[in-house]
């Protein structure tokens, strides 16, 4: 297991650095001055051509890529353009609050999906199966953008139940949670049912049934548990897409989160900020996926067993 994580962890170089490579390129491609923008009203074409000379841009392509990624190595994201701060203090100051708004979006997608899931296959069209996968259809087809102008419209303007921007307290984070989860919820669901309808049809379950277990008992403990591979695969993917996910969510609901500063320094063409937002996004998505791969060896048995034949 140990061999298998470091292996894993290896692997995340070389896609941290095609990652940094691409936008790095798209970066530099487009239209822009960044040192006219780090100048501002103190622009002058001296000024221009010194600040050019000190921030290394008129230097060839791939020798300004390789020593940022020997700072990078060093911990050394630079500073950013428009700010004139270090941009490791800028990503510091929001990462908490995009990491609350994913885990939270997750944490309400898979507390309602996994029990929607499951009385969905038990009760194979019967009307809650109907419905809840006729919401997993809308919340899958329903863009998170045009939701949350939704919910702020009725929930905060019309009602006034919650506020519709910022970050100010637990009641802040249920709107634009519940619309960052939109799309997880009926994905986790309908996983979930797919996955379980497949488990409840095994030999195993019938036996089960056969020998007088409950059945409350043997969809749970049984059918549940053996159906789980599939949701925590998909449940790995949704945390990762939510990370991804929040750039929308945080701009419409002005969440103080990487995601809107990434939007905020794309305009601005302020790449060092942009590239370390990217590389953080792709590190957490590479852990992520880590983290669901070691949890398969918690709740699959048979991969337990073929670590420990391994090792024999």
């Amino acid at each position: 297991m140990y061999k298998f994580i470091l292996r894993r962890l290896a692997m995340l170089v070389p896609v941290l650095l095609g990652v940094s490579l691409i936008v790095f390129t798209i970066m530099d491609l487009t239209p822009g001055d960044p040192v006219e923008m780090y100048l501002g009203d103190n622009y002058t074409p001296e000024a221009h051509a010194a600040m050019t000379q000190e921030l290394g841009l008129d230097r060839p392509f791939f020798v300004r890529y390789i020593h940022y990624i020997g700072n990078v190595v060093q911990g050394d994201f630079g500073i950013s353009y428009s700010t004139k701060q270090p941009v490791s203090a800028e990503i510091e100051a929001r990462f908490p609050s995009t990491i609350i708004l994913a885990i939270s979006a997750l944490i309400f997608a898979i507390a309602l999906g996994i029990p929607l899931g499951t009385i969905s296959a038990a009760k194979q069209y019967s009307a809650i199966d109907s419905v809840s996968m006729f919401a997993a259809l809308i919340g899958v087809s329903m863009p998170n953008f045009w939701l949350g102008l939704m919910l702020i419209l009725i929930l905060a303007a019309n009602l006034g139940w919650f506020p519709s921007a910022n970050f100010d307290g637990f009641k802040s984070l249920v709107l634009p949670a519940i619309t960052l989860s939109a799309s997880s919820l009926a994905i986790i669901t309908r996983m979930t049912r797919s996955s379980m309808l497949e488990t409840i049809r095994q030999d195993y379950i019938r036996t089960a049934r056969a020998k007088g277990v409950k059945e409350f008992k043997v969809i749970i403990k049984h059918a549940l548990r053996n159906a789980m591979i599939p949701i925590i695969t998909v449940s790995g993917l949704q945390f990762g897409f939510a990370i991804g996910g929040a750039v929308l969510v945080e701009t419409v609901f002005s969440w103080p989160g990487i995601g809107r500063l990434l939007v905020e320094t794309i305009k601005l063409k302020d790449t060092p900020v942009v590239l370390a937002i990217v590389l953080v996004m792709a590190t957490m998505f590479t852990i992520i996926n880590l983290v669901t791969d070691i949890l398969y060896a918690y709740f699959d048995p048979r991969i337990r067993a073929q670590y420990k034949m391994k090792k024999v």
